[in-house]
């Protein structure tokens, strides 16, 4: 038998999965070790070197003790690599096979113990068969990972234990979300905050001043355990990423979000976020921390965001309006200027992007409106929406609707009444078509009326499921439109005499503010009108109005 006469290394590689654990003493490291230790005792294999992967995934081909390995194959430094069976090199056929070219590169000799596979014995053709089987038994393990996944996700159920900031595991069962009452609250005034107007690097540096514990140093202090990983950072120190996380998490409205992220395949362990609608998600799955309303506010406010100026003031309004005629933002600007007796003067603006640009640039005429009189509009505005829907909830419910309620009631009755009965009819045509066809088969009747007849009664089924989809379209809306009333009115309650315009009013009550053009008044260059448009969250458009600005910008 064919034994090492040079003084180069021996390597004997184990390697051992997270999976592998559960096999129990027959995969353990100690004994991949013992194997090897003996096999190359046995076999006269000296200068013996282990290298070790402990709790890595044979489809991983970055590991420390194989890189190890291959730096000191190329090198020189190794003449024999041996290990327990051909699964611990690795189970993915293309990689194991370009492991295999660089020991024959290197004129390495590669052992498999228990597989009776050594490569001083020429070509071995079942070894081939073998590494095929080892990324096979992964591949299926892996789909029926994911299967078992999905499973518990759609049956509501949290996979994991490790809840996010805000909440912990409850003592009966640690897949059941409990709130955690002194981290709850501070993710409320985080998203407070933000709602406010403050930025997340700011929100960020606020919360690491006042002393707060960020998410990792909170749950190993309140469970009494070491942090998950070594902190580089004082333990209230808080990244502007964390805060990003916190406000883009729709579990903290109570809302389970399963399969959110997920890896392109087993051979592929880089994670990413699938899209929103291949999410799975359940309602009430927990205690709440925010309210969806609050959440749908911070959303819209993350996806207008912009950078604060050097002067530190984006102005209430920033984010919210846009030009009439080009659809572009209008964004704080300021103009100091000096009054007869030597008074600086600064007068603040919105002005639309577009107008802004050096000149020859522009794509769109000066749509500039003065902050005061917007802002004092835009209170008065809400104020007298909020009082209206207050006092006259009914009148209100109308007015959004655009229908008498009564009508309303109807017409929606009208509609599910007549799509319980185009489905019905449906069915009932199915039926006709089957004991038609029968009919044929029977001789009872002639191939031509046949197919007269199944032309007639699917083309029917085909006018009923059109008219089937649009009536399940507009309850749908109808629905939608009744939820987003409810909000509305929800938010009216918590707000019920507001008297200061705050970014977290305006941005828990408008979706937008649409500015058009100045009109000069007579021919007049001090006095003129603008057209504003306000458009709510969740009612959509209340206020069409004309307002004087007697600013010449």
């Amino acid at each position: 038998m064919r034994t090492q006469t040079t003084d180069k290394i021996t390597a004997l590689y184990c390697r051992l999965s997270v999976d592998d654990r559960a096999d129990g003493e027959s995969n353990s490291i100690s004994n991949q070790k013992n194997i090897l230790a003996k096999y190359a005792l046995d076999h006269g294999f000296n200068n013996t070197q282990f290298f070790v992967d402990d709790g890595v995934s044979g489809t991983m081909f970055s590991r420390p003790g194989l890189d190890s390995l291959l730096a000191e194959v190329k090198a020189g430094n190794i003449s024999t690599v041996i290990i327990k069976d051909q699964s611990r090199i690795g189970r993915d056929v293309l990689e194991v096979g370009l492991l295999k070219r660089t020991f024959d590169e290197y004129n390495v000799r590669y052992i498999a113990a228990n597989d009776g596979l050594d490569s001083a014995n020429g070509f071995d053709i079942m070894s081939i068969f073998r590494d095929v089987f080892n990324e096979f038994f992964v591949a299926d393990t892996s789909k029926k990972i994911r299967a078992v996944t999905r499973a518990k996700a759609l049956s509501g159920k949290h996979p994991s234990t490790q809840a996010p900031f805000g909440y912990m595991p409850s003592v009966e069962d640690k897949f059941v979300w409990t709130v955690d009452e002194p981290a709850a609250e501070i993710v409320r005034e985080i998203f407070k905050m933000f709602i406010s107007g403050t930025g997340i690097i700011t929100i960020a540096r606020l919360l690491h001043e006042r002393g707060i514990k960020n998410p990792t140093c909170h749950k190993a202090e309140r469970d009494g355990v070491p942090p998950r990983r070594k902190m580089k950072y004082p333990e209230t120190y808080w990244a502007g990423i964390t805060v990003s996380h916190i406000i883009d998490n729709l579990e903290y409205t109570g809302t389970a979000v399963m399969q959110k992220i997920t890896t392109k395949s087993y051979k592929d362990h880089k994670q990413f976020t699938r899209p929103e609608d291949e999410w799975i998600t359940h309602e009430n799955a927990h205690e709440a921390i925010i309210s969806k309303e609050t959440f749908e506010t911070a959303k819209r406010l993350r996806s207008g965001r912009r950078k604060p100026t050097v002067a530190g003031d984006l102005g209430i309004l920033n984010g919210m309006m846009v030009c009439e005629d080009c659809g572009s933002k209008l964004h704080l600007k300021r103009q100091v200027k000096k009054g007869k007796d030597g008074v600086r003067l600064e007068y603040n603006y919105y002005e639309c992007r577009n107008a802004r640009l050096p000149c020859g640039l522009q794509t769109c005429d000066c749509h500039a409106i003065k902050r005061e009189p917007l802002e004092q509009l835009v209170l008065e505005d809400i104020q007298s929406i909020v009082k209206y829907a207050r006092q006259y909830e009914s009148q209100f419910m109308q007015k959004v609707t655009s229908d008498s309620d009564k009508t309303r009631k109807q017409t929606l009755k009208k509609a599910e009444s007549e799509l319980d009965k185009s489905r019905l009819r449906i069915t009932a045509l199915d039926r006709i078509i089957t004991a038609t066809y029968e009919d044929k088969v029977e001789g009872r009747l002639s191939n031509e009326r046949f197919e007269k007849m199944l032309a007639t009664y699917e083309s029917e089924q085909a006018g009923l499921q059109i008219k089937i989809n649009e009536l399940e379209i507009f309850l749908a809306d109808a629905n939608i439109l009744n939820e987003n009333t409810d909000r509305f009115l929800r938010l009216v309650k918590v707000y019920t005499d507001p008297t200061e315009l705050t970014g977290e009013l305006v941005r828990e009550f408008i979706e937008k503010i649409i500015v058009g053009k100045a009109e000069h008044i007579n021919g007049g260059h001090r006095r003129k009108t603008q057209r504003v448009r306000i458009i709510y969250n969740y009612i959509g458009e209340q206020t069409d109005t004309i307002m004087e600005t007697n600013k010449k910008y």
